[in-house]
């Protein structure tokens, strides 16, 4: 009833005719839009007609509000950017033709983050409305659909796997009623060198890193101290990489990709010991919680094959051994003054001081211990 009361849009007397038009033509989600046009009677305008504007909603053409022609025959609706759809005026004895009306939704994007190789990057802003389409990020030469939550916020991991300038990328597949919008940031993942005594947001990145690895650092504090050197060079050994302790473009673009290493024995809890890689793995449940940077045995002296803990020593006893769990005979896992990255114990497994009373504290007695090479 309500489409036969406001008439079809296109239908017109032969005395008044009327236009129809919006400005902008595609206006943005939330911004004003202006519906205009002229009434005229027999080629004049038409002065004081009430004219009406009226919308498709899907099921008739309903009134969204009226104003009044101007001298010249011209009238004017100003609003707030409707949902998509067909819209046209109506006056007394004519309707316009129906506009098609598009929106182009809001879309704002920045990227967060340390931008080193192998850190956490984010890529958040906010899509409206919600409906409008859905979002796709690509970068590095992928493409992956973006989720988006409620309210239009979003949020997207952004590749870091090596050093150098990227562009990341967001476009909206738009729905029906929408047109596409896009956002481009670029983004550097900066490789700087790093040893001993060096500091800040680097370093920062690079701790964080090094423990999301589960090679873990004593502090997270930003200083290159050395516990972030003896992680380094365990991350080193476990890479088959130079053993220098110190960060350069090709750690970082080996930290960009890596993964936390895998146990030899993917079962239980118990500990590993490479002989060749020169380091301890701590495993739980079959996966490893744990690298330390280890010293073996000199002559390679150090026994292979499978143990157990039997004894644990507090302290420091008088050979200089700092917490040690006794696996065979005189041979245990303990901290030392001295741990180089090359084997040079008298055969037992030689760990950093720092980290020999929190393993002893976190294994107990039967404890195994799987050693390698």
């Amino acid at each position: 009833m309500l489409a036969l009361l406001l008439g079809a849009p296109g239908t017109a007397s032969a005395a008044t005719e009327i236009t129809f038009g919006s400005h902008p033509a595609v206006p943005r989600f939330g911004t004003e839009v202006v519906f205009r046009g002229v009434v005229t009677t027999d080629g004049a305008p038409a002065v004081g007609r009430s004219v009406d504007l009226i919308a498709d909603t899907g099921s008739g053409w309903t009134v969204l509000g009226s104003t009044t022609t101007e001298p010249d025959g011209r009238y004017a609706f100003a609003v707030t950017a409707p949902t998509p759809g067909s819209y046209a005026a109506r006056t007394s004895g004519a309707t316009s033709p129906a506009h098609v009306l598009k929106l182009r939704p809001l879309l704002s994007a920045k990227i967060t983050g340390l931008r080193y190789p192998g850190s956490r990057m984010l890529i958040r802003g906010r899509m409206q409305p919600k409906s409008a389409g859905t979002l796709r990020l690509h970068a590095t030469g992928r493409s992956w659909r973006v989720r988006i939550r409620p309210g239009g916020w979003f949020r997207a991991k952004l590749p870091t796997h090596r050093p150098g300038g990227f562009k990341a990328r967001l476009r909206v597949e738009p729905e029906q009623g929408f047109e596409s919008v896009s956002r481009e940031r670029n983004y550097r993942l900066r490789a700087p060198y790093l040893t001993i005594g060096s500091r800040g947001p680097a370093v920062r990145a690079l701790e964080k890193r090094l423990n999301g690895l589960r090679y873990r650092v004593r502090h997270s504090n930003s200083f290159y101290g050395v516990d972030t050197y003896e992680s380094v060079l365990a991350f080193q050994k476990v890479h088959r990489m130079s053993r220098t302790g110190r960060v350069n473009t090709g750690v970082w673009r080996k930290l960009g990709g890596a993964r936390v290493p895998k146990a030899r024995d993917s079962t239980g809890d118990h500990i590993e010991v490479d002989k060749a890689r020169q380091v301890l793995f701590e495993v739980r449940s079959g996966k490893v919680v744990r690298v330390i940077h280890v010293s073996t045995g000199a002559t390679g002296n150090t026994p292979l094959g499978r143990y157990n803990v039997y004894y644990k020593a507090p302290g420091l006893l008088p050979s200089g051994m700092y917490y040690s769990l006794f696996w065979f005979r005189a041979f245990a896992i303990h901290g030392y003054h001295s741990v180089p990255a090359w084997p040079a114990s008298h055969g037992c497994v030689r760990i950093p001081m720092w980290q020999a009373p929190p393993l002893s504290s976190r294994w107990g007695l039967g404890t195994r211990v799987f050693v390698y090479i």
